[in-house]
């Protein structure tokens, strides 16, 4: 034992410390999460993947275990003032309280514990207490604010965000006499394309494990559970790859529109092509943490992005003003077409109109919240109007679901390195509301338990994708102005604030 920090025993030797009342055994992946916890420099473990792999009751068993291993390493005894030790919850608290806590009850021996349901405590042999709830509570959040923790379980924990766990995290402080306990936290879920899967799954943080559960691992089901489970997602085959075999990549085909393997693939492509269009699609800051964002592409790419905080609205509209008078130079003076928002921010795009009045490049508006169709299909060259008024709710839900079919079939190169673009894409969801598709708002997404954030950057990706096939290409444009010199005189004496013959 060290002098400063206690070091945890196998899990077979804490069985042994809780005092032999008991023998549990843990299938493969169980004792493959046990010993991930085991480790010295293994702060947090993910045991996460299909239904069926035994996560919650893993999760049950080692809070015990880890609990009465404290109570006997300490010598701590019974008392009236039980010493609090660790905690065990779920984002809600009935979920918690009709699922996990009847778990614990199933699966560990009623005469080793008993339930404090006022306090919400389970105190192990009068000596050591476990505080439960669900995350939803006020007064259990409260309690992490003074509370001195050795470990934490949370189950199903795709439910909650970063920040709901946050204050949880740095509870983990527990100190009996000058001795530290060593900060453990387990967390199981269900395959979700969320925060879980770059902190865990994809990073290589040594702090932090991902142990995958499946059910095939688990010899305690009963042998019609797989049969069963396919049976019932047989008609959702993301579903059933998520719950089956664990596939965090899979469930995204269920509600994600733009799956994250489809802009993995889309950032390998190179495209080489005779014609270039050339847009600045842009999204305006409202309030609050919203991001301006301003995107001058070629075709797909995006070839510069100025992002930034909020400002005046004539800031924007100067900038863009600018660009594009910028990215037309490259171009034999052909500047670039315009889209923007709208519906939060009409004050940019009006003020756009006057500023771009002189020259001849178009300006797109794209207002989210449409209900009706945008595109005239004969002027805007048998651009297929995606603003079907049957299938999509809005105009919103259209052009993300859109860009998701570009992503899907390879069409979009996705030249940008911007993490937080990607994560963006990836996070939208789709639902379906009487009969008709809708793409999650940015309100939604602003939740904690979303994203947290609004899809600024995305949101202005996906209007420049919507907005490109009215753009004319450029060599189009170029010939245009080549075979009619006259117009580009009118052009010109507009750009001086004079007017034309064909006023008069």
């Amino acid at each position: 034992m060290a002098t400063a920090t206690a070091e945890i025993s196998p899990a077979a030797d804490l069985q042994e410390q809780a005092g032999n009342e008991f023998t549990w055994e843990f299938h493969e992946r169980q004792t493959a999460a046990l010993d991930a916890l085991e480790e010295p420099g293994v702060l947090e473990v993910l045991y996460g993947g299909a239904k069926g792999g035994g996560k919650s009751v893993l999760g049950c068993r080692w809070v015990y275990l880890y609990a009465d291993w404290i109570r006997d390493t300490f010598n701590i005894k019974p008392s009236g003032y039980p010493v609090p030790v660790g905690f065990m919850g779920r984002k809600q608290s009935v979920d918690f309280n009709n699922t996990t806590l009847e778990t614990w009850k199933r699966f560990i021996p009623p005469n080793l514990y008993t339930i404090n349901k006022q306090d919400k405590e389970i105190i192990i042999k009068g000596a050591v207490k476990i505080d439960f709830g669900g995350l939803d509570r006020t007064e259990t959040i409260q309690k992490f604010n003074s509370a001195e923790y050795a470990f934490f379980f949370l189950d199903q924990a795709e439910e909650c965000s970063q920040d709901d766990i946050a204050v949880l995290r740095g509870t983990r402080r527990l100190k009996i006499g000058d001795r530290a306990i060593p900060p453990k936290g387990l967390l199981t879920a269900n395959p979700r394309n969320n925060w879980l899967k770059p902190e865990f799954i994809q990073s290589n943080d040594p702090q932090k494990r991902f142990i995958p559960a499946l059910p095939a691992d688990n010899p305690y089901l009963a042998e019609s559970y797989i049969d069963i489970l396919k049976d019932a997602f047989k008609h959702r085959p993301a579903l059933l790859e998520a719950y089956l075999y664990g596939s965090w990549d899979a469930q995204e085909d269920d509600d994600v529109i733009i799956r994250d393997v489809w802009i993995r693939n889309c950032q390998t492509l190179h495209f080489h092509t005779d014609s270039t269009r050339c847009l600045i699609a842009y999204d305006a800051a409202r309030f609050g943490d919203d991001e301006t964002v301003i995107y001058y592409m070629e075709n797909t790419r995006i070839e510069r992005a100025r992002i930034y905080g909020q400002k005046d609205l004539m800031y924007t509209a100067n900038y863009i003003h600018d660009l594009a008078t910028e990215a037309s130079s490259a171009h034999d003076g052909i500047r670039p077409d315009i889209v923007g928002d709208v519906n939060g921010m009409p004050g940019v795009f009006d003020r756009l109109k006057e500023l771009e009045k002189p020259f001849d490049n178009r300006l797109i508006p794209f207002d989210s919240a449409a209900t009706g169709s945008t595109v005239d299909v004969k002027k805007n060259r048998g651009v297929i109007d995606l603003h079907d008024p049957l299938r999509f709710g809005n105009l919103r839900a259209a052009a993300w679901w859109r860009a998701g079919e570009m992503f899907a079939a390879g069409e979009v190169e996705f030249t940008s390195t911007d993490d937080e673009l990607i994560r963006q894409l990836n996070a939208v969801h789709f639902y379906f509301r009487s009969g008709k598709l809708y793409a999650e708002s940015k309100d939604d997404l602003k939740r904690p338990e979303r994203l947290g954030r609004s899809t600024d950057r995305a949101d202005a990706f996906i209007y420049g994708l919507y907005a490109l096939p009215m753009v004319r290409p450029v060599e189009e444009k170029q010939k245009k102005k080549a075979a009619d010199p006259y117009r580009e005189k009118i052009m010109l004496k507009r750009r001086r604030g004079k007017r034309s013959p064909m006023a008069v």
